[in-house]
């Protein structure tokens, strides 16, 4: 009878298993069938999400301040965030003011001298200097002319680029329009929304969550902090040495390396194709060897001093992770994704070890009440 009963035990689990599979299957089967509704509302989320994520970013960088102000008496709340915004705004101003004629300056250069040089050497010297020899090179741009591949590829490919282009544009400007109003309001109302939160959450987990907040800002705020200054420092480096050598355009390309760099890994080797590749093709100035060089060894003071000094170990991930999470979030999130793939990485890894450390305190907990007598 024993064995009876634990077989119908048995039978009675793995009677609710399939039937909570067969369920599944049936609601993912109707949702499969209404597939352009869920994506409709996925983006609807998406737009409405990733402008309140900026927000909270955003605040972390600039929070901090104005409650440092506020403890040295500059207040109320309403003051010291004007005074953070009209200072905010001043110095996006002034760099754009002494930034931006010396960029548009050196592009409009670069299209009146270089660029023709440029389309010369595609058209001409490129056969002389191909690696793989002059026979393979001439078999390949037969092969192109007859077939026609670059007007064919440009054709198909230059319309979807410019629809994915406009797909992640749109929404991100939008976020970057409404991210200032969002910002404000959040701010002024930090404590209150910050108490409404809590007043959510039941009171049992309240002090943990709240310990879970405190570290979420704290690692993640303080990474931003850091990564905005990380970017200054390295343009300003990247420029100086770019000038040092006599690589000309060495504004533009300083500009690329400190905004490049706030995508980890990546930045730092996309910032170094473009000034490899015009001093390759230019006769004048650096070889591509010494720039290549100069880039190896910002990427070297990178990872090694700048990184771990100002933003310390914040964000001591390993790089598998942190390149998985920028195709993760890149491919949820777009362009803004790629930007925050690091801080919403962290924030998981931040999630991750609270629950793991709450664990470890369950089971001493319970170790210890079972030894105590």
């Amino acid at each position: 009878m024993k064995n009876r009963k634990i077989s119908d035990e048995k039978l009675n689990r793995v009677i609710k298993y399939l039937s909570i599979a067969f369920l599944g299957f049936g609601i993912l089967f109707i949702a499969i069938q209404f597939s352009d509704f869920w994506t409709w509302i996925l983006n609807a989320i998406k737009s409405a999400i990733v402008p309140v994520i900026l927000a909270y970013f955003t605040s972390l960088i600039v929070f901090p301040i104005i409650k440092y102000l506020e403890k040295k008496g500059v207040g109320p709340r309403l003051f010291s965030l004007g005074l953070v915004f009209i200072l905010s705004v001043a110095l996006i101003f002034a760099g754009f003011y002494y930034l931006a004629p010396r960029i548009v300056q050196e592009i409009t250069d670069f299209f009146n001298r270089d660029f023709q040089t440029i389309v010369i050497y595609i058209e001409t010297d490129l056969r002389d200097d191909f690696i793989l020899g002059k026979d393979l090179y001439d078999q390949i741009y037969a092969y192109i002319s007859e077939t026609d591949l670059i007007s064919s590829t440009l054709d198909s490919a230059v319309p979807s680029i410019i629809s994915a282009l406009t797909s992640s544009f749109i929404p991100t400007l939008a976020a970057i329009a409404l991210l200032p109003i969002l910002l404000i309001y959040y701010l002024m109302d930090y404590e209150m929304i910050s108490e409404r939160i809590r007043s959510i959450i039941p009171k049992k987990q309240e002090k943990a969550l709240a310990e879970l907040g405190s570290r979420l800002n704290q690692t993640v705020g303080a990474y931003l902090r850091g990564q905005v200054f990380l970017m200054i420092v390295l343009g300003t480096v990247a420029t100086i040495v770019y000038r040092l050598i006599g690589l000309k355009y060495y504004v533009v390309f300083g500009v690329l390396v400190g905004i490049t760099n706030i995508i980890p890994y990546f930045g730092m080797i996309i910032a170094a194709v473009p000034p490899i590749i015009y001093t390759f093709i230019a006769t004048t100035g650096p070889g591509p060897a010494l720039v290549f060089l100069v880039n190896v060894v910002l990427q070297f003071f990178e990872g090694n001093i700048f990184q771990p000094l100002i933003i310390g170990h914040h964000l001591s991930m390993h790089p598998i992770v942190i390149i998985v999470s920028i195709l993760f979030f890149g491919s949820l999130f777009g362009a803004v994704g790629v930007i925050f793939a690091s801080p919403m990485a962290a924030s998981i890894r931040v999630f991750y070890n609270f629950i793991r450390e709450g664990r470890k305190a369950k089971l001493k907990e319970s170790q210890a009440g079972a030894n105590s007598p």
